[in-house]
């Protein structure tokens, strides 16, 4: 719902232009359920979530200014806003986590400000507290825990003097009116996520091996770790230890009750079982909600080092330096990921169907983004009509695995109209042209990559994606690989034909070039009743 109104202003934007497009005779921008408006939306997108951030960055630095000094309230917005998922999970598109984290740090802002102030802007400032909190779980329904926290807090800090702030809640019936109007009564609480409850009953584990391999993953695990992506912010559990010892004052108690929330939201997830949080984000994308307080924490361990420092006057002082190496890892990890791009989360095969590739030290999500900055530098492809014309291959193999992991060679293989099945191709390098496989992090650069495509006569059969076999390493002439993907076939039953073709994707099309059929095999897609 917060999103929405996020999007409001874009929204009367393409109102306006076009109209002024329509009163000059140009061409209209796209209707926004259009597939051409996906260039509009993704820019818009963008833009508002920059916005956003930028403001949630603002407001962590005054916020840090009324408990620290400038110093340390610089230092620790800094890594808020460069050194963790704010800058390339929340700032490169509109997404829940951009509104959750601006809401957070405007409740801690006006609670440690209430803290500083009396009588009627205390009032205020509760009142609006209330209000961000009423509008938290619209905007994310597991934020709901933040709120739940601080109202807590509020309740037992104030006590009757809480009521401006209980009144404030009354903001939640926002999120309950929209649920009711576009989900109906028994959807009020859950909204949207109905869908996702439909599709996926069974969402939670409550086992040791659930809980072991995501408790781990979603901190230290190479491709979706907490720490991995941001190592400065293990110098939150110190500043954890600071805030206890100070945890007699009223601050300190705001700031333990939102730590206890994060806390319960990470092992929330840690029985969930989608705990990667999709294949399109850059590092934990789930834990990003606790980057507020999280980061608030390490500003108690600055505090600190720094005082302890301006007393010894000794610059060799081993911790900070760590914590200043962090600091640099974390921000070139965060630039990596903030200007690059890369499929990784679905080359070669969606990362839920394969999830022990978080733990992969080869080929992590880091290194390929790495690998694709490296790409956009060098360019290894310099002349791309004379690369497109070399490239060719031999097709040896080609196999279906069926989900107890048997193969079966692709013309003998039953499949059913509409599933998905990984395809496994082994194929040789026929041409001059090396071949640059998914882990080289070209992507839409020059990544070599079979496309597959089914065909009912002469008729081609437009495919709802799943349409590519990953190529793997970088064979040169005359040098056998595989390439892996999952395959969605036709929704009819009947019989296809299935090509295979050779691309060099963004290079094929550049050099306008067409891409090189190396294969074509018969197959009879079962109807989906067939048992």
């Amino acid at each position: 719902m917060c999103i929405t109104l996020a999007a409001t202003p874009f929204y009367l934007y393409l109102k306006l232009a076009n109209l002024l497009q329509t009163l000059l005779a140009q061409s209209p921008i796209p209707s926004v359920t259009s597939p051409e408006f996906e260039v509009y939306r993704r820019s818009f997108g963008k833009l508002a979530a920059t916005l956003l951030s930028a403001l949630t960055v603002v407001i962590f630095y005054l916020t840090g200014r009324l408990k620290f000094t400038p110093l340390v309230a610089i230092l620790t917005t800094f890594i808020f806003a460069f050194a963790t998922g704010t800058w390339v999970i929340n700032a490169q598109d509109l997404r829940q986590h951009t509104i959750s984290n601006l809401l957070l740090i405007s409740i801690l802002f006006c609670l440690f400000k209430a803290e500083r102030s009396e009588g009627r802007y205390r009032r205020v400032l509760l009142l609006v507290a209330g209000l961000f909190c009423g509008l938290l779980p619209g905007v994310r329904i597991t934020s709901s825990i933040f709120s739940l926290a601080t109202a807590i807090y509020i309740i037992w800090r104030y006590g009757k003097a809480a009521l401006p702030f209980l009144l404030g809640l009354v903001s939640i019936g926002f999120h309950l009116l929209w649920n009711f109007y576009y989900f109906g009564w028994d959807n009020i609480l859950v909204g949207g996520y109905i869908k996702h409850l439909e599709e996926r009953p069974a969402s939670y584990a409550f086992t040791l091996k659930q809980f072991t391999t995501a408790s781990l993953g979603l901190l230290i695990s190479p491709s979706d770790g907490f720490f991995t992506y941001s190592p400065v912010l293990l110098f939150s559990i110190p500043g954890l230890y600071y805030v206890c010892k100070r945890r007699f004052t009223n601050d300190e108690k705001l700031v333990l009750t939102l730590t206890s929330a994060c806390l319960i939201l990470y092992l929330h997830y840690c029985f969930y079982l989608f705990w990667m949080g999709g294949s399109d984000s850059y590092g934990s994308r789930v834990l990003t909600d606790t980057l507020p307080v999280v980061c608030l924490l390490i500003a108690y361990f600055l505090s600190v080092q720094i005082a302890k420092q301006e007393k010894i006057r000794n610059w060799l002082n081993p911790v900070l330096a760590i914590f200043l190496i962090s600091l640099v890892v974390s921000t070139g990890v965060q630039a990596v990921g903030a200007f690059t791009r890369t499929n990784w989360g679905t080359s070669p095969l969606p990362i839920f169907a394969n999830k022990s590739r978080v733990w992969s030290l080869t080929d992590s999500q880091i290194e390929r983004h790495f690998r694709n900055l490296l790409a956009r530098i060098t360019d290894p492809i310099t002349d791309e009509r004379t690369y497109s014309q070399n490239l060719q291959a031999t097709v040896e193999s080609v196999v279906v695995t069926n989900r107890a992991g048997a193969e079966t060679a692709l013309g003998n293989a039953k499949v059913k109209a509409g599933q998905r099945r990984i395809l496994k191709a082994t194929l040789k390098n026929a041409g001059l042209s090396p071949w640059f496989g998914y882990q080289t992090g070209l992507d839409d650069r020059g990544e070599t990559r079979l496309r597959v495509r089914f065909y009912n006569g002469n008729q081609k059969i437009r495919q709802r994606g799943g349409d590519w076999l990953y190529i793997a390493g970088t064979p040169k002439f005359g040098e056998v690989t595989q390439a892996t993907g999952l395959i969605a076939f036709p929704q009819q039953a009947g019989q296809y034909r299935v090509s295979f073709e050779l691309v060099a994707v963004g290079v094929s099309e550049a050099a306008d070039h067409p891409s090189q059929m190396v294969a074509i095999y018969d197959l009879e897609v079962l109807p989906k009743a067939v048992k």
